[in-house]
C-alpha cells in the first residue's frame, strides 16, 4: 500500500518554505529592488544569471542541492515581498543566512523577524547547531534584529578593491626600519600555516566557510585540478628567528575572476610585518595578468587599512559577522 501525505497548506498571506522551482525569479526581482543601489555589475549577475539556469546568489557558496535548505519567503496577496536564504555549509550543523531582504513598502512590519526565526526554527529541525550572517556595518536596525535573535558580534570585515594598473608599490621595509625575508610558503609548513591562520583571524570572519586545516597543504591531485580549472594559489611567509611563522601573505584566483588576497600576522608581530609582505603581494600582482583585486581585512586593522590606502585600494563595503550557537 502506498500513502500519501498532502502537503501542507499555506496561507495566502505571510510566511512559506520557498518553492525553488518557481519563486526564483520573484526573489531574483526583490533582491535586485531591496539591493541594487549596492550591487555593482558582478553582483547583479549573481543574482541574474548562472550557468546552471539557476541564480548564483543560490550556488556561489558551493553548496549542493541536495544540502541546500531552501529558506523562506513573505507571500502578499500571490507577490513575495520578503526573502531569506538558508545554506548549508561544509560543516555539519553549520548554516548561513543569506539575502535577508522585505520590499520597501512592506518594512517595519515585523516580516523580516518572523522569516528569521521560521528559517531558525528550520535550523533547529534539521538539528543545525551554528547559524553565521553578515550585515552591513551601519545598518543598525538589522542589527538589533539579529542581536534580539541572540546572535552575537564576532568581527567585522571591510572589502578592498583596486586593480594591477592602479596599485602603488610599497617599500618593504618594516616600521623599525629592518629588512624582512619573505620567501614562498615551504610544503612542510602546511600546519603552522593553518595554526596561524587560525591564531590571527577568527575562522567566522573567512567567509563563506572557515579554513580547511587542508588548506595549505600541495597534494597532487589538487595541483591537478587546479591545473584543469585554471585556478592558483601562491602564499609567501615570514618567519622569526626561530624558525617559527609570524605572518601570511597569500594570492589566489580562478579563470575569469578577480585576484583574491589575504593577510595573516600573529598577534606578537603585528605592526611590523603588514607592509613587508603586503608590499611583497603588489610586486607579484604588477607582473601578472592585469585583473581586479580583492581583499577582505579586519576593520580594526588602522595599520594594514593604512597601507592599502597607500597601495590605492579603495574601500567597497564593510560587513559585520555575526553568529549564533544553537
Amino acid at each position: 500500500m502506498v500513502i500519501t501525505v498532502p502537503a501542507p497548506q499555506w496561507p495566502p498571506n505571510g510566511p512559506r518554505p520557498i518553492n525553488l522551482k518557481q519563486d526564483i525569479p520573484q526573489v531574483a526581482d526583490l533582491l535586485e529592488l531591496a539591493f541594487g543601489e549596492k550591487l555593482d555589475s558582478e553582483g547583479r549577475r549573481a543574482i541574474r544569471h548562472s550557468p546552471n539556469g539557476n541564480p548564483a546568489f543560490l550556488w556561489r557558496l558551493g553548496s549542493q542541492q541536495s544540502r541546500l535548505p531552501p529558506g523562506y519567503v513573505w507571500q502578499e496577496n500571490g507577490r513575495i515581498i520578503g526573502n531569506v536564504t538558508l545554506i548549508a555549509t561544509k560543516i555539519p550543523g553549520r548554516h548561513i543566512i543569506a539575502n535577508v531582504a522585505v520590499h520597501p513598502d512592506y518594512r517595519r512590519r515585523g516580516i523580516a523577524r518572523t522569516l528569521m526565526q521560521s528559517v531558525l526554527e528550520q535550523v533547529r529541525a534539521r538539528h543545525g547547531n551554528v547559524v553565521v550572517l553578515q550585515v552591513v556595518k551601519d545598518n543598525a536596525s538589522a542589527i538589533q534584529l539579529y542581536e534580539d535573535l541572540r546572535f552575537l558580534k564576532v568581527g567585522t570585515m571591510t572589502e578592498w578593491r583596486s586593480t594591477i594598473s592602479r596599485l602603488q608599490s610599497l617599500p618593504d621595509n618594516r616600521s623599525d626600519g629592518a629588512k624582512t625575508a619573505v620567501t614562498p610558503l615551504r610544503k612542510q609548513q602546511w600546519q603552522a600555516a593553518y595554526r596561524l591562520d587560525t591564531t590571527s583571524q577568527h575562522p567566522d570572519l573567512t567567509w563563506p566557510e572557515p579554513i580547511s586545516p587542508e588548506y595549505y597543504r600541495w597534494k597532487l591531485w589538487g595541483a591537478m585540478n587546479d591545473f584543469l580549472y585554471s585556478r592558483f594559489r601562491e602564499t609567501w611567509a615570514t618567519t622569526t628567528s626561530a624558525g617559527q611563522l609570524a605572518g601570511l601573505a597569500t594570492i589566489s584566483a580562478e579563470w575569469g575572476r578577480p585576484y583574491f588576497l589575504s593577510l595573516r600576522i600573529h598577534p606578537n608581530w603585528r605592526g611590523h610585518l603588514e607592509r613587508p609582505l603586503l608590499a611583497k603581494l603588489i610586486r607579484r600582482l604588477q607582473s601578472m595578468t592585469r585583473r581586479n583585486i580583492i581583499i577582505h581585512h579586519m576593520d580594526n586593522d588602522d595599520i594594514t587599512n593604512q597601507l592599502l590606502e597607500e597601495a590605492r585600494f579603495t574601500p567597497r563595503r564593510t560587513l559585520t559577522h555575526m553568529r549564533l550557537d544553537i
